[in-house]
């Protein structure tokens, strides 16, 4: 979609982010649906580096990230996953924190394997 201005897009999420709470709402003693949007929430968090990895593999490089970023990214998330793990968390914690530490690692792999691969050319379109 594509917006004419930022205060359509503002209005499109607050009507989002309104329907949402309502229906949340309605829902609270509906034990299937509040797992669901539990899952679904850790799940989105675990999947955040995706993008970037895809990115990273379409151009073979790395260039640009901040290897500083990426290894305290991934530090953050293998003590939180440690800390659901020691505490007991429910199981959809440790498994989206599992997820996350690998896609971390992976990201980190490709820094190492792109080392040396140059910028790729349409890095100044943000693609």
């Amino acid at each position: 979609m594509v917006w004419t201005d930022f205060q359509s897009y503002v209005d499109f999420m607050l009507l989002v982010w309104a329907i949402g709470a309502a229906i949340t709402y309605l829902m609270l003693s509906v034990t299937w649906f509040m797992e669901t949007i539990g899952f679904l929430a850790v799940f989105t968090e675990a999947m955040l580096g995706l993008p970037q990895f895809v990115r990273n593999y379409k151009n073979k490089s790395t260039h640009g990230m901040s290897i500083c970023m990426v290894i305290m990214w991934t530090a953050g998330d293998m003590f939180k996953t440690g800390y659901f793990v020691l505490r007991h968390a429910p199981t959809q914690f440790w498994i989206c924190g599992t997820l996350q530490v690998s896609l971390d690692l992976a990201i980190l792999l490709q820094v190492y394997l792109y080392r040396k691969n140059p910028a790729p050319r349409n890095a100044h379109r943000g693609d």
